[in-house]
């Protein structure tokens, strides 16, 4: 574990699209490249030009055909296919997307069929898709699968056609699985935590911590109508009775239903109390945690006395976005959620 440090040199590679077989490596002038919790991360690089031979790498690399890798510190943090290529002037711009991009363009060609006697574990069902996705053509993904239970038993009928596998998989982690991206391995889970890193204080980040309780997101009582189905969580809670309905078509049991509901309760009530740090702050290098333990899913305590409410509480990491340039080195941004939720206002260190 850490501490985070500070960068000082960030390598790209091009590599072909499986990533074992390297082309060539390029030094950025800019780029920021980020992890995230139940959806696609992304990497941005700026490449200036450096030679007839770095300019013949770059005029050969195709979008799809070829994958970025990120190395901070020659320690590789970011990889996934390169989906647009900009040359401007005297510089080359790279975009990428972590492998779940494939998914987006995979569609659902076969019936997949989780109900009656086929019910599942969520996670089972989302291997499934992926392993659907991926079986026509298989970028070096599948090897990488990782796959923990979710402990939560759900049906799921996939029509022939219906849409593409990135969104099946995104729909899933809305009801009691989660899913993130680590180089080219997908890890498919359960929402409990995935790990607990050391906790986090003030002095652990450059500039104050904002401490908010946001009244205008609390839910006592969370009813989840889905297709055919319906549950219901809480009741009247220490403030009173504040109730909220979720449309969820998508949901097609009471096992996922009931998940979603005793989640959206969970996270809720009482009101959410977040940790916000303002944008143009950023993580010291003596906090104690390295680049690599940041993986969406995991828990982070952090504790703050710098206010008026003292808080410590255990948040959940659901977002690292990182950038660099030339000019003003790097900068670690995170995404902190109380547990149960995936999502909150930005914390930006």
């Amino acid at each position: 574990m850490g501490p985070l440090g500070c960068a000082e040199e960030y390598t790209v590679g091009i590599y072909d699209r499986t990533g074992g077989r390297q082309y060539g490596t390029a030094e950025a002038s800019a780029l920021d490249w980020s992890r995230v919790l139940d959806d696609t991360s992304e990497a941005n690089v700026t490449v200036p030009y450096q030679g007839p031979e770095c300019c013949q790498l770059l005029g050969d690399t195709r979008s799809w055909c070829n994958e970025l890798a990120v190395f901070r510190d020659q320690t590789l943090v970011w990889q996934g296919p390169i989906v647009k290529i900009l040359h401007r002037g005297d510089e080359t711009l790279l975009q990428a997307r972590d492998v779940t991009q494939w998914l987006f363009r995979r569609k659902i060609r076969a019936l997949l069929d989780f109900t009656g006697s086929s019910r599942a574990d969520l996670t089972v069902i989302a291997r499934k898709l992926v392993e659907h996705g991926f079986a026509p053509d298989d970028p070096n993904v599948l090897a990488y699968l990782l796959v923990s239970a979710s402990g939560i038993v759900g049906e799921r009928k996939y029509a022939t056609n219906s849409g593409y596998v990135l969104d099946q998989l995104r729909e899933l982690a809305r009801t009691g699985l989660d899913f993130t991206v680590l180089g080219r391995r997908i890890l498919l889970m359960g929402e409990g935590p995935l790990g607990r890193l050391p906790g986090l204080s003030d002095e652990h980040f450059v500039g104050p911590l904002s401490v908010i309780e946001d009244g205008l997101a609390a839910i006592t009582h969370a009813t989840v109508i889905g297709k055919g189905v319906m549950a219901e969580a809480g009741g009247v809670g220490e403030c009173g009775l504040l109730e909220f309905i979720a449309q969820e078509e998508e949901i097609q049991d009471v096992a996922s239903a009931q998940a979603e509901a005793n989640a959206l309760v969970a996270a809720a009530d009482p009101a959410p109390l977040f940790l916000e740090v303002p944008d143009d702050s950023q993580l010291a290098p003596d906090a104690p945690v390295g680049i690599n333990d940041l993986i969406p899913g995991v828990v982070v305590p952090v504790t703050s006395e710098a206010t008026c409410r003292t808080v410590a509480a255990d948040l959940r990491l659901v977002r690292v976005k990182m950038s660099f340039t030339e000019h003003d080195g790097e900068k670690v941004g995170i995404t902190l959620a109380p547990l149960g939720i995936d999502t909150a206002p930005a914390i930006v260190a």
